[in-house]
């Protein structure tokens, strides 16, 4: 699963995995993607993705909340199921909104018939 292409074709915005090296222009959003491979008799033919997403903003007005929005329909219309909320981030002094989205499976590889 490409999560950057899918994110930025889905919402127009830019996502980045992990963090920046040099934070861009607020608001911005970030990724994480905790890859699980598993399968049945020694065969691995799923992954599982566990994905957040993260966006971090100075504001929590009205363009924001319509920014939150455009990625909650993404995830709608995509029929993904996921957990999200948006808090005051003290250490950092911004607004930080999470999904927190239900694992995603993927066949990896076809399993062989002998």
């Amino acid at each position: 699963m490409n999560i950057e292409n899918w994110f930025q074709e889905g919402t127009g915005f830019k996502i980045k995995k992990l963090r920046y090296l040099k934070p861009p222009k607020l608001p911005y959003f970030l990724y994480i993607n905790k890859e699980i491979v598993r399968g049945a008799d020694l065969l691995n033919n799923i992954k599982e993705n566990n994905i957040t997403i993260e966006r971090y903003s100075e504001t929590n007005n009205e363009n924001d909340l319509k920014e939150i929005q455009v990625v909650d329909n993404l995830l709608k219309k995509d029929d993904y199921t996921y957990n999200s909320q948006t808090e005051w981030l003290d250490t950092e002094e911004l607004y930080g909104t999470f999904w927190i989205l239900d694992p995603i499976l993927e066949k990896i590889r076809k399993e062989e018939i002998n």
